[in-house]
């Protein structure tokens, strides 16, 4: 399986914001969705910010509505959307880092 790397850099987020970011993966014109997966200090914590499913169109991967719940002020999260392309898996991370209440940008 390829290393992991990152498309974009960490974005700054409040508790209780919402995303749905699309990858689009560049190297390909065709992938096959082969999943999301969210880490809390090296925990999957998919269930408790993940809504909905993952879809691809050609090589742009719309990714399920990420929720940012009360209590995560402070956690640094990673996204760690998949794909299947050239029969191998292929991953990339987007780190959130999550403000606690009346914190700045």
């Amino acid at each position: 399986m390829p290393e992991a790397f990152v498309l974009e850099g960490e974005q700054i987020i409040r508790e209780g914001e919402s995303r749905s970011p699309a990858i689009v993966w560049e190297d390909f014109t065709t992938v096959s969705t082969g999943g999301v997966e969210v880490y809390v200090n090296g925990s999957s914590e998919s269930a408790a910010y993940l809504s909905g499913s993952s879809v691809v169109t050609a090589n742009v991967q719309t990714l399920p509505l990420i929720t940012f719940p009360a209590g995560s002020g402070g956690l640094t999260v990673v996204v760690e959307p998949s794909v299947n392309a050239n029969s191998q898996r292929w991953r990339t991370g987007l780190i959130f880092r999550v403000l606690k209440p009346g914190s700045a940008r």
